[in-house]
């Protein structure tokens, strides 16, 4: 028999608890205003509420400024719980207000076969660097596999021709900035894999671009840039069917 806290719970995990909301994906500011809003809501089932933000690490800096306003004085019967792969990608101001509890991480091997039960279609090289990326973590697995696996069915193979750059750029604009951790993923298990020099120039050049996005630089100039050296680097397929770096 399934008491009162078991039904409670498994509405939770199913995201159907009236009292709990999940921002899943990198808070924005859209989500702090919303949250804001609700901040005056008493519980409806009971006597706390929580707010649930997942993988923290690709929230912007004017997210993480309007979330601090929110946390510094929360109601008395309101709870944050944050996720963040590395506390560093979170302002020093912030941290201070939360208190950190460090869960231990899942073995790649068991990410991976995780990966795999959820996403069965995905290619096995994608989800071997998504498992490695996320060292241990299944959220950021998940969303670095979504990821490469939708660089992988949109951008065009490095055919050589001079508009190839803008061409790639406009493929991964509507991917949102999740494919960059796709890209940092599949060449850090590549450079670990078999020690060449260039998936480490390329790992950085991808962290670059992610730096630069997060400092609101033209996103599509700096995919461009970015597809330019890596193209230069000769770590994408020439002539292959859709994306697929060289292994």
């Amino acid at each position: 028999m399934i008491g009162a806290t078991d039904e409670r719970l498994q509405m939770v995990l199913l995201g159907r608890h009236a009292d709990v909301a999940e921002y899943l994906q990198p808070l924005r500011i859209d989500d702090v205003r919303q949250v804001t809003a609700g901040l005056a809501r008493a519980p409806l089932l009971g006597e706390s509420r929580a707010v649930l933000f997942g993988e923290m690490s690709g929230t912007t800096r004017e997210a993480q400024n309007a979330l601090l306003r929110v946390v510094e004085e929360p109601p008395v019967d309101l709870v944050f719980v944050g996720e963040v792969a590395r506390t560093t990608d979170l302002l020093a101001t912030l941290q201070s207000r939360f208190v950190a509890l460090r869960l231990p991480r899942l073995p790649a091997g068991e990410v991976e076969d995780l990966l795999r039960a959820e996403a069965p279609q995905a290619k096995e090289q994608l989800v071997h660097a998504a498992a490695r990326f996320a060292r241990g973590y299944l959220d950021p697995a998940r969303e670095t596999l979504a990821a490469l696996s939708e660089v992988a069915e949109k951008l065009p193979a490095d055919d050589g021709t001079p508009d190839w750059f803008v061409r790639a750029a406009e493929a991964v604009e509507s991917a949102g900035e999740t494919w960059l951790n796709g890209l940092a993923g599949a060449f850090s298990a590549y450079f670990e894999s078999t020690a060449e020099i260039r998936y480490l120039y390329a790992w950085e050049k991808v962290e670059q671009a992610r730096s630069a996005l997060l400092r609101n630089a033209n996103a599509r100039l700096a995919a461009e840039a970015l597809f330019s050296e890596l193209s230069e680097l000769g770590v994408l397929r020439h002539g292959a069917s859709g994306w697929d770096p060289v292994p």
